[in-house]
């Protein structure tokens, strides 16, 4: 306990407390029971605006929460796991086959694209051995959730989306064109 002018320092728990020496006076005069009751309130209020670290946000969970949107979009715009920010730079990028990323659909030379989507065709293996093998499922269509009796969950990725999302369009147009009058000279 060091005292200076009219304040008292109390080292409790390692921590250095700043006490006005007037009131510690007043405080050690009071009868011990007293002094009892006051600490038992004092403790109260502290723990009421305490928090503890193991309750708190950590630091790390906004980044958390992040990265969870970035693979789930990556999932919906069925972008490939290679083609996200976070695992390859821009200039190591390469075209994969399905991937709906920037890169893939603005930045490849169409020829390369055309190549690439008529060896898929030619083999449907042609898309595994060109990527490089892993055990997760990002090179899966769809997620098997029990291998038992297999319960299918969300879609992962699609290397064939652009042949079907081209043939639904086909499908579209034709639809869509099939509707139009084809008498429309003899109306008029």
């Amino acid at each position: 306990m060091v005292s200076t002018e009219g304040q008292i320092t109390i080292t409790y728990l390692m921590k250095d407390y700043v006490v006005n020496q007037e009131l510690y006076e007043l405080i050690q005069s009071l009868p011990t029971h007293l002094r009892h009751l006051l600490y038992i309130q004092t403790m109260r209020f502290y723990w009421r605006d305490y928090i503890p670290l193991t309750s708190r946000v950590p630091s790390w969970y906004s980044h958390a929460i992040q990265q969870q949107q970035l693979l789930f979009d990556a999932r919906y715009k069925n972008i490939h796991f290679l083609h996200l920010p976070c695992n390859t730079l821009p200039q190591y990028k390469q075209y994969i086959i399905g991937c709906q990323c920037e890169f893939c659909l603005y930045r490849v030379h169409p020829l390369e694209k055309m190549k690439q989507l008529q060896l898929n065709k030619e083999g449907f293996l042609y898309f595994y051995q060109s990527m490089p093998y892993t055990e997760s499922e990002w090179n899966d269509r769809i997620e098997i959730i029990n291998y038992e009796n297999p319960i299918y969950g969300l879609p992962i990725f699609n290397p064939n989306y652009e042949e079907e999302s081209s043939s639904n369009t086909n499908k579209q147009s034709i639809t869509t064109f099939s509707h139009f009058p084809t008498d429309v000279g003899e109306n008029e």
